[in-house]
C-alpha cells in the first residue's frame, strides 16, 4: 500500500467514525468487523462488545427474513438504498431505522463483505403514526359532521315545509271567525284576531325564507358562466326599483339561482335601509380580480356601527325593530351561505355614498376575457347592516 493510499484509508476511517449515521461492516459470514461511534450511541453497545458478533443479532424475528433478503441482494453486488425497517438493540428494544446496504469489494474486485449505514428514524415513525391517528380522528369527525349537516338540512326543510299547511289552516279559520262573528267578538276580540292574523302572516314569511335558505343548503350546484349584468337588470325590473345604478358587471362561474339570490337580497337590503325622507341611491358594481369576481352593492342609507359588522350575516340577525324595518334577517345569511359554497367570502364595509357597501367574492369563469385594473385591497373585517 502506498503512503497516499494509507493516508486515504485513515481519512476514510475518520469520516466513518464521525458520521452522524450508525455505520458497521460485516464479512461474508455475517460477523461484524467495524462499528462506529454513532452505532454505539444508537444500539447502546461499544465496538468492543459488537466486533465479531453476528449481524443477524440485530434482526428482529418479524423482519429477519426480509432483511436477510436485502443482505443477499447486496452480496450479489447491488446497493440497497434507504430501506425502512426495524432493528433490535442488544437490550431488546426495537429501533426504527432506514438502512443503506452496500457491497464491499476486495482489491481483485470480489465481494468481501457488506457495509450498512443506519439512520435512526424513530421520531419520523412516531410523528407519522401520530399524524395517521389524527387523520383517522379527523376523518371520523368529518363524516359525523357531514351526517349532522345533512340531518340539519333535512330538518330545516321538513320543519319549514310541514309548518306551512297547519299555518294555512289556522289563518283560514281565524279569518273565517273574524268574518262570521265580528259582531259577537267586539272591538277587543277583533283586535285579538288581528294580532293572530298578523302573527300568522309574519310566520308565513319566515317559513318561506327558511324554505329558501334550506333550498340552497340542499341543492347540488351546477356551475356555468352566468351573465351577472343580465341577472342584475332582471332583479331591478322585478322589484320595480328606483334609484339603482348598474355598472358593467363581469360574468361569474356559478349558477343563475345563486347569483339571482345574491343580487336580489343585497339590492333589496340596500333599498330597505335608506335614510328617512331621502330617495334611496344604490350602485351595483363589479371587478374581475384574477380568478375571482368581486360584486359590490353600495347605498347611501343608514349604515351600521363597526361593532355590529360581524353579526349581520347571521341567521335571523336583526339590528332594528320590525316596525322600523320589516324582514326576517335570513336574506344576508343566504348570501353568506352562497359565498361559502364556492369558497368565497361576503363582507360589509362603509360606502363612499355614505351608507353601506356589501361585497361578495365569487369564482370567475375559467376563461376570463381580461383582468381588471382594480387593485383596491381586500378588507379584513365585515361592516354594515341588514
Amino acid at each position: 500500500m502506498t503512503i497516499a493510499s494509507a493516508v486515504d484509508a485513515v481519512l476514510l476511517a475518520q469520516i466513518v467514525e464521525v458520521s452522524a449515521d450508525a455505520i458497521f461492516s460485516e464479512d461474508l459470514l455475517g460477523h461484524i468487523t467495524s462499528w462506529n461511534a454513532a452505532a454505539e450511541r444508537l444500539y447502546g453497545c461499544a465496538a468492543a462488545d459488537m466486533l465479531g458478533r453476528s449481524a443477524s443479532d440485530l434482526l428482529p424475528e418479524e423482519t429477519a427474513s426480509q432483511l436477510r433478503s436485502v443482505h443477499e441482494l447486496a452480496l450479489t453486488g447491488q446497493r440497497v438504498d434507504r430501506f425502512d425497517t426495524w432493528h433490535l438493540r442488544p437490550d431488546g428494544r426495537h429501533v426504527a431505522v432506514s438502512l443503506t446496504v452496500s457491497p464491499l469489494r476486495a482489491a481483485d474486485g470480489s465481494i468481501a463483505g457488506l457495509a450498512t449505514s443506519v439512520e435512526d428514524v424513530t421520531e419520523r415513525v412516531r410523528l407519522t403514526a401520530e399524524l395517521e391517528d389524527v387523520h383517522r380522528v379527523l376523518e371520523k369527525q368529518y363524516k359525523a359532521l357531514g351526517r349532522s349537516n345533512r340531518d340539519l338540512e333535512q330538518f330545516a326543510y321538513v320543519a319549514s315545509h310541514d309548518l306551512s299547511e297547519p299555518l294555512r289552516v289556522m289563518t283560514g279559520f281565524v279569518q273565517l271567525l273574524e268574518k262570521r262573528y265580528a259582531g259577537v267578538l267586539g272591538e277587543q276580540g277583533q283586535r285579538y284576531v288581528f294580532h293572530v292574523v298578523d302573527g300568522a302572516a309574519r310566520m308565513r314569511i319566515l317559513i318561506d325564507d327558511l324554505l329558501e335558505y334550506s333550498r340552497f343548503l340542499r341543492s347540488e350546484q351546477t356551475t356555468s358562466r352566468v351573465d351577472t349584468g343580465a341577472v342584475a337588470r332582471r332583479v331591478v325590473l322585478s322589484r320595480e326599483a328606483v334609484g339603482v345604478e348598474l355598472s358593467e358587471l363581469p360574468d361569474v362561474w356559478s349558477d343563475d339561482a345563486s347569483v339571482t339570490a345574491v343580487l336580489d337580497n343585497l339590492i333589496s337590503n340596500a333599498l330597505k335601509f335608506h335614510r328617512p325622507d331621502v330617495p334611496a341611491r344604490v350602485v351595483v358594481s363589479g371587478a374581475l380580480l384574477g380568478a375571482q369576481v368581486r360584486l359590490c352593492v353600495d347605498d347611501d342609507g343608514i349604515g351600521i356601527d363597526p361593532e355590529y359588522r360581524e353579526r349581520v350575516f347571521g341567521m335571523f340577525s336583526r339590528l332594528h325593530v320590525r316596525e322600523a324595518y320589516p324582514g326576517t334577517g335570513i336574506g344576508l345569511a343566504i348570501v353568506q351561505q352562497i359565498a361559502e359554497r364556492c369558497d368565497g367570502q361576503a363582507w360589509v364595509e362603509p360606502s363612499e355614498l355614505g351608507g353601506s357597501r356589501f361585497c361578495i367574492m365569487l369564482p370567475a369563469p375559467p376563461d376570463p376575457p381580461a383582468v381588471s385594473n382594480d387593485s383596491s385591497p381586500r378588507p379584513s373585517a365585515n361592516e354594515d347592516a341588514a
